[in-house]
């Protein structure tokens, strides 16, 4: 064991602090018993949805002195990522898509992951013989429950850490070393009564036990490499990558009160390529160079292409604009089934929206007839029974919306 002053600490938390992290404590390295029991509890009874964690990965994840032999404190970090654009509607009609503020700036993962190994360069220089693993965000380590137990804020009922300087609009880091510090207090505070961002949340995920399952939980929905449950997708909106719904209606989280109190916030801005709003059609037919240089500098690359444009295809049949059939057609020939099945599903939706609310003798008729026919045609050649089933049920409900008229002649266009 290396014994260490309070001054020592308060040197190591002085060049946290210049690395450019917001908040900064210290917590102790022994097992996170309550934690680990409650994440065996979540993965039992299928809350964690397809995120894979074994018992024995949970295990690991709650002891950080299995991660890192002779652990004895765990510095933990949070950066304000908030910066003074707004987020888009998520429920907005058009051809833009909602994109998660924590997603359209540089990767997290990157930024964070480079402050921690910069902060353990200073600890093994500074204390010869301690030793330091950085942690963020996909790294072996209980976050939330680390930056609750050193002080850095209190878990809100969405299951996010709430702070008293950022509120939620944080990203978090920790760095486990062998190094012994006095640990910080966790604050006593919670949210009291306030169900504001259970209420709030699209698909009901937020249960009044502060548990979010993540079957239902959009921000995870967007992650999903599988389809997403057709009975949510409607609830999606205009969303391209998370939600934010439960924070921003959080009294904690007052985005002005906050932006401007953050170091990071310029790094975490909009990348000019992104915006704070991302056209859908551009998304669902771009190639993979564009991909990577679109999405690649941000933390929504991981999940692929596919993922992406398979949200722009929801988004777009959600988008109440005749302008997203033409895309949605295009995308009906995409060589990865799962955007070839959101994509007939979303011309199903758009579709079935556009009909309901047209009227007068003037209406066009012909984006409908071309939205069936391709359909049509898709079912012609379509080998994916999942595929097939998403392209009957959208013309399905089409044919009932439009009339039998408008379904025969879509059908009779195709043939001649």
């Amino acid at each position: 064991m290396i014994a260490v002053e309070v001054s020592a600490k308060d040197r190591i938390l002085a060049r946290a602090r210049e690395i450019g992290f917001d908040l900064v404590g210290i917590a102790s390295a022994e097992p996170f018993d309550a934690a680990e029991g409650i994440f065996q509890q979540r993965a039992r009874s299928g809350l964690l949805a397809n995120w894979h964690y074994p018992p024995a990965v949970i295990e690991r994840t709650c002891r950080p002195q299995d991660v890192l032999p002779g652990a004895k404190s765990i510095v933990c970090t949070a950066t304000s990522y908030l910066t003074e654009h707004e987020p888009y509607d998520p429920n907005a009609a058009g051809l833009l898509g909602f994109v998660s503020s924590h997603a359209w700036g540089r990767d997290y993962h990157r930024v964070i992951g480079s402050r921690l190994r910069a902060l353990a360069g200073f600890i093994v220089t500074e204390f010869p013989g301690a030793q330091c693993l950085p942690c963020v965000d996909t790294g072996p380590m209980v976050d939330r429950a680390a930056a609750v137990r050193a002080g850095i804020g209190w878990y809100g009922k969405n299951a996010n850490v709430l702070t008293r300087e950022f509120g939620s609009w944080v990203l978090l880091g920790e760095l486990i070393t062998t190094l012994d510090l006095p640990p910080d207090e966790p604050l006593r505070k919670n949210c009291g009564r306030c169900v504001e961002c259970i209420n709030r949340c699209p698909t009901g995920a937020i249960g009044p036990d502060g548990q979010v399952d993540a079957r239902r939980c959009i921000s995870d929905l967007t992650q999903l490499k599988s389809p997403i449950p057709r009975e949510l997708r409607p609830a999606i909106g205009n969303r391209l990558w998370g939600c934010d719904d439960c924070q921003t209606v959080c009294p904690v989280n007052e985005r002005k009160a906050i932006a401007g109190r953050s170091r990071s916030s310029k790094v975490f801005e909009p990348l000019p390529q992104i915006g704070s709003a991302v056209d859908l059609p551009s998304v669902l037919r771009m190639t993979k160079s564009q991909f990577r240089k679109w999405f690649g500098p941000t933390s929504m690359a991981w999940r692929g292409k596919g993922v992406l444009q398979r949200n722009a295809a929801v988004a777009l049949g959600n988008s109440r604009d005749p302008a997203a059939i033409e895309p949605l057609i295009g995308a009906l020939e995409d060589r990865k089934p799962l955007v070839r099945g959101h994509a007939a599903w979303a011309l199903g939706r758009l579709v079935c929206t556009l009909a309901a609310g047209a009227s007068g003798e003037n209406c066009s008729i012909a984006p409908f007839e071309r939205a069936l026919a391709s359909l049509h045609l898709l079912l012609e050649r379509e080998p994916d029974g999942w595929v097939r089933e998403e392209a009957e049920l959208a013309r399905d409900a089409i044919k009932d919306h439009v009339g039998a008229r408008v379904f025969n002649r879509a059908l009779t266009n195709v043939s001649a």
